[in-house]
């Protein structure tokens, strides 16, 4: 039986751009992502206009065909372009299902490889598995990024504490209150305060 039935409401609605060069392929695939409950923003033609248009619409997903015709880059080298510019789910659009290429686009950082033509049903499942590994890196790279602003505050802490028993003659326990307070009674993060310390004492020369 025919599915007319859109995304359910547990699924998201997803702002997608489609870069497709045969016309009625990208409307099929128009139609299966309306379907589904997603907004296409754009299609675009060839890689020039996807970028452009990427740029413009700042799509939640991108679907790329990996043959784009002339101009000399295919989907998986576009792809490529676009997330280094902004990150985002991306799925590459074959004809085939080539271990090849699949190697190429797991390689380039695509989230997903879909063989046409493409029910809905696969379509949808294919999304959501691409928005699924793509916050799963995000999430990675959130907590990296926390990790290294923790270790270097700890650094500068340390640093900033060193000073103070030295120029002082404290404790560890007494210069680390010290930045406590210090940091309490203007009101900055403990990085900022040992951050300016550490920048005073090299400008004394200490």
């Amino acid at each position: 039986m025919k599915s007319n039935t859109p995304a359910s409401p547990s699924t998201p609605s997803r702002r997608v751009l489609i870069v497709e060069d045969e016309t009625l392929v990208g409307l099929a695939l128009r139609n299966n992502l309306e379907r589904l409950g997603h907004v296409v923003v754009a299609q675009a033609d060839d890689a020039q206009n996807a970028i452009e248009l990427f740029r413009k619409h700042t799509p939640e997903l991108v679907l790329v065909d990996i043959r784009l015709g002339s101009g000399g880059v295919d989907g998986i080298e576009l792809a490529s372009k676009l997330m280094a510019e902004r990150r985002c789910p991306m799925i590459i659009l074959s004809a085939y299902s080539d271990p090849e290429l699949h190697a190429r686009a797991s390689a380039a950082g695509v989230f997903g490889y879909l063989v046409k033509p493409a029910s809905p049903e696969s379509l949808g499942a294919q999304i959501e598995v691409a928005f699924a590994r793509f916050t799963e890196l995000q999430d990675l790279a959130d907590e990296n990024t926390d990790l290294r602003q923790t270790l270097e505050t700890r650094k500068l802490v340390e640093r900033a504490k060193g000073i103070l028993m030295k120029r002082l003659n404290l404790s560890e326990p007494e210069a680390h209150k010290r930045l406590q307070t210090e940091s309490q009674k203007r009101r900055i993060g403990l990085a900022e305060i040992s951050k300016t310390l550490i920048d005073s004492e090299d400008l004394l020369g200490g």
